[in-house]
């Protein structure tokens, strides 16, 4: 029973080996078959397959595809290993309406691959492309989609593509073109906009992956815009939405030296710009930046880097920007921002901004934007940015510099309308007081200047005067401050001697710092003249202190300047240079009370500041003061 059981399994294994070693000679005799089958057509296929048969084939493609003439100038090259190839050399396409012809495209050297068997069968399908220095001549038609094509088969997959459910697109199995790759070298392109707007990019490489019409595209672009290097990757599950002006999904990134940014969301290339999603910028080179788009901003200094994040929302009428943060320098803020753009008058931004901290100069001096009015860099359009734009925002900060000042608890506002500015301070909280302000602005813009009025009610004046810094004899106290200014120069760019106003200050007790006036009486008796700190071994305590005075080019025309102690009064009158920190007052100390042991004592004041020299007057006329 044994020795049987032991030649059934014998015999089993025989016929599994046999079994085994057939499947092994089949299977190579097949392989060798197909290699030889293989071989054989590569060998053959520039016998079987012409020069003329695949050209033709080409231009037929092309034009299939754009529904508008090919023309082939150069010799075609075919090459069938490691697959077959056609490759052609000056090809232009011309859309034809009558005896007009406009050239729609011109590439110096185009190749694609192609079928072997299909092209034996005589159904040639071209894929995986690639162009060098092609150049494109595209129009935007009114509804944003790209006529570069005719009655092709492009054409018509745009107009008949649909949106899929899963954020797809459908398209017509007949329309469902292969692609595959496209590669391009050193490409341009011309874009004219039926507004008459034209825009040219050049030095475009560019490797796309697009399997079919009805597949998602992601394409990676380097070019060169402005002598900088630009890197752009996009993506999209509906590209042929996309270039028919239609809302599809894309996702967009930009890099250059100066600036990147990013998108993700719904696109729409129609005349309205529709975006929705999530928007970055980031642009760590300003002044760089201006420099390269070509823009103006006369106080470019003050700004360095910005950022900015937002969910951005278009609808017919403009964009809402939620959730929006933003950083200039060192400044955050957050907020809601809306750019109306109503049809037939300008655009209009509203919004709230809340600041930790405002810089308020940099902030003004966004607004006296110059942007280029062309293509060329350098041509800038006739006004400032306030010209194009109506602008109502309101504002909030912790703190805001207003160098050398510094503001805590900030409500503000900006409003620009028919190219005239307004810069409120509603309410702040300054030196223990509180400020408000007002400027407006030429219809130049800020960069014209302006006028500036300051009020400021029970604030420390002694600290702010130690933020100046001011030096010398003071009346320093707590107190209110309303100054008005003009100028014609950029508020942020102005000196001392280009502002005209006036200034009125009051103050409660307080002290007048460097100036004892029994110093001071006594050398007035004994000298004939004296420099001021000779005086300045005590200070002059009073009780309230109230000037008055007009300033223009450098000068200011004291009016009033009266303070009041408790046993005498100090007032003067004058001209003080305070661009040469000169001055020639007159002035007059007096007892507060009707003492008539305590004789006046006038006197002359002249010379630079903060250190006078005074004259008395009863000393130089040589009569004592009645």
């Amino acid at each position: 029973m044994t020795q049987s059981r032991t030649r059934f399994v014998r015999r089993i294994f025989r016929r599994i080996n046999r079994s085994r070693q057939s499947i092994i000679r089949v299977t190579l005799i097949a392989l060798v078959a197909f290699f030889c089958i293989f071989g054989v057509v590569r060998l053959s296929a520039p016998y079987l397959i012409s020069t003329s048969l695949v050209r033709n084939g080409m231009e037929r493609a092309i034009s299939s595809w754009t529904g508008h003439r090919a023309i082939i100038g150069g010799s075609p090259e075919l090459e069938f290993w490691p697959v077959p190839r056609l490759t052609l050399q000056d090809v232009t396409i011309e859309k034809r309406d009558g005896d007009n012809r406009q050239k729609i495209a011109r590439i110096d050297r185009m190749s694609a691959s192609f079928s072997l068997v299909r092209a034996l069968r005589g159904q040639l399908q071209f894929r995986d492309f690639h162009f060098v220095r092609p150049h494109l001549f595209l129009t935007r038609g009114e509804n944003g989609a790209i006529d570069w094509t005719d009655k092709g088969l492009l054409a018509r997959a745009l107009a008949e593509v649909k949106p899929g459910e899963n954020n797809n697109q459908i398209l017509e199995r007949n329309l469902n073109a292969r692609i595959g790759s496209i590669t391009i070298e050193d490409g341009t392109v011309e874009l004219q906009d039926t507004g008459g707007a034209h825009f040219q990019l050049a030095g475009i490489s560019a490797d796309i992956d697009w399997p079919s019409l009805q597949d998602a595209v992601k394409a990676y672009v380097l070019l060169r815009i402005f002598d900088h290097d630009v890197k752009m990757d996009l993506a999209s599950s509906q590209p042929l939405l996309l270039a028919s002006g239609r809302n599809a999904t894309a996702s967009l990134s930009f890099s250059s030296p100066v600036l990147t940014a990013r998108f993700d969301g719904v696109a729409n290339l129609a005349s309205t710009a529709f975006l929705s999603g999530a928007v970055e910028i980031n642009a760590a080179d300003i002044p760089g930046l201006l420099a390269w788009s070509g823009a103006k901003l006369p106080s470019v200094a003050l700004l360095k880097s910005a950022s900015m994040s937002a969910d951005l929302m278009t609808a017919d009428s403009g964009v809402r920007f939620n959730n929006l943060r933003f950083a200039i320098n060192d400044t955050n803020a957050s907020g809601v921002l809306d750019l109306n753009l109503p049809e037939g008058r300008r655009p209009k931004m509203t919004g709230t901004l809340a600041f930790d901290q405002l810089d308020v100069r940099a902030f003004l001096s966004a607004f006296s934007l110059n942007v280029p009015a062309g293509a060329t860099p350098n041509e800038t359009a006739d006004a400032t940015f306030l010209r194009q734009l109506d602008v109502d925002l309101r504002l909030s900060a912790q703190t805001a510099a207003l160098s050398p000042f510094e503001l805590r608890d900030v409500g503000a506002s900006v409003l620009v309308a028919q190219g005239k500015a307004n810069f409120d301070i509603g309410d702040s909280e300054f030196e223990g007081g509180q400020m408000i302000a007002h400027m407006d602005v030429a219809e130049s813009g800020f960069e014209g200047g302006g006028n500036l009025a300051i009020s400021i009610r029970d604030a420390d004046l002694a600290a702010a005067a130690a933020r100046i810094p001011l030096s010398g004899a003071l009346p320093l106290g707590t107190g209110s401050l309303d100054l008005t200014l003009k100028t014609d120069k950029p508020v942020w760019a102005t000196s001392a001697n280009d502002i005209s106003g006036s200034v009125k200050l009051y103050t409660g007790p307080g002290s007048l710092k460097q100036f004892d006036t029994t110093t001071f009486r006594s050398l007035a008796a004994s000298k004939t003249f004296f420099q001021l700190s000779e005086a300045g071994s005590g200070n002059f305590d009073f009780d309230s202190a109230e000037i008055m005075a007009d300033f223009a080019k450098g000068s200011a025309a004291l009016k009033t300047a009266r303070i009041i102690g408790r046993n005498e009064t100090l007032t003067l009158s004058g001209v003080i240079p305070y661009g040469t920190n000169g001055m020639a007052l007159a002035g007059t100390l007096k007892p507060a009370t009707a003492d008539e042991t305590v004789q006046p004592v006038q006197f002359f004041a002249g010379g630079s500041w903060p250190d006078p020299v005074i004259s008395p007057i009863s000393i130089l006329t040589g009569k004592p003061v009645e």
